[in-house]
């Protein structure tokens, strides 16, 4: 199982069940030594920052699942997956993270940890992941 660190939109039990037809655990986990940002998009980042963390999830994907994950992320055109430390508990493991890539000139830190993106569930579900299911990548669907 691949262990991936989730910090914007796949916090959402709803959009994972989704975009995966079933249901994913989560875990929930800590980044330390980055911050969260929201692009001028609307879509969640983060970036390297000494003293801030990021609070989340750990989520377990089967080969199938992160193929599909790694497609519903642009990677590697707008991020990258990459493995970074993450703290569950009094634990530190090593997971996956995403990590844009593309050049984002607008953008503000996000303190709510909360917030999913500046869309809706809803709206994720409805246009987003409908778009990737039925246009983007049907293949992962059959």
């Amino acid at each position: 199982m691949n262990k991936v660190f989730v910090y914007g939109t796949l916090k959402s039990s709803k959009i994972l069940k989704e975009l995966f037809e079933k249901k994913i655990k989560k875990e929930e986990a800590i980044l330390k030594d980055y911050a969260l940002y929201e692009a001028s998009d609307g879509w969640f980042f983060i970036k390297k920052k000494t003293g801030s963390f990021i609070q989340g999830y750990i989520i377990e994907l089967d080969d199938e699942s992160l193929k599909i994950c790694d497609a519903f992320e642009y990677c590697p055109t707008m991020y990258e997956r990459r493995k970074v430390p993450v703290s569950v508990g009094n634990e530190v493991i090593n997971t996956y993270v995403y990590y844009r890539i593309d050049d984002i000139k607008d953008y503000k830190e996000i303190f709510d940890s909360d917030l999913i993106s500046k869309f809706s569930e809803e709206y994720v579900i409805n246009t987003e992941i409908k778009n990737f299911k039925e246009i983007e990548h049907p293949e992962f669907y059959s």
